[in-house]
């Protein structure tokens, strides 16, 4: 009798492994920690788009550019939004390809508290980036920065890169290479950030 009931316990020991092993495998989350706040976190959506995230202390410096239209446009003009400052050149063919989705992701959330602002290192400046913008249909603000300041600011060293800049005008996150931000994981991001899902 003694064995029979060290054998029953084995079996019904085993086919709860076996069930948690399964959950597991299938992806289900079989424990979870107090305190955690489970996947729609800003830091799991960082994390899914390869962002680094950075310092919540760390301000996003300030500047004055012009645009393709000869227009001014500063960064501290788009606070009490979340902005995308994309850093690109159009001899840089990730860029070129990311600028699409870029576009996708702004039409998205351009009336929800969010901006978009690309700004081109190209030393030609508007004579080379004007057809890239036209070729693309591009309609978030493009700025010119051909004396590469910009980079030095946002200490770039490869394009693209990308930053993510909260309401009160604080760095988030950098991106460096190419993102596809038409995609789930870009949008639940940013519906994150804004508070909107």
């Amino acid at each position: 009798m003694k064995y029979i009931k060290k054998y029953f316990c084995f079996i019904i020991m085993n086919r709860y492994y076996i069930f948690i092993i399964t959950l597991l495998m299938l992806g289900i989350p079989v424990f979870s920690c107090p305190g955690e706040a489970g996947e729609d976190t800003l830091k799991h959506h960082l994390s899914r788009m390869g962002i680094l995230e950075l310092s919540s202390t760390t301000d996003a410096p300030d500047f004055t550019l012009m645009d393709i239209h000869n227009r001014k446009i500063s960064l501290s003009e788009l606070r009490g939004k979340i902005v995308l400052l994309h850093i690109w050149a159009t001899w840089c063919k990730p860029c070129m390809e990311e600028m699409p989705s870029i576009q996708k992701l702004y039409e998205k959330f351009k009336d929800n508290d969010f901006a978009v602002l690309a700004v081109s290192i190209d030393r030609e400046g508007i004579g080379a980036v004007k057809p890239y913008v036209d070729k693309y249909g591009l309609t978030f603000p493009i700025l010119i920065s051909g004396s590469g300041k910009i980079s030095k600011s946002y200490w770039t060293w490869g394009i693209p890169a990308c930053y993510l800049i909260d309401k009160k005008g604080k760095i988030i996150g950098r991106a460096l290479g190419q993102r596809n931000w038409a995609g789930d994981d870009a949008t639940r991001l940013i519906e994150e950030l804004s508070g909107k899902k």
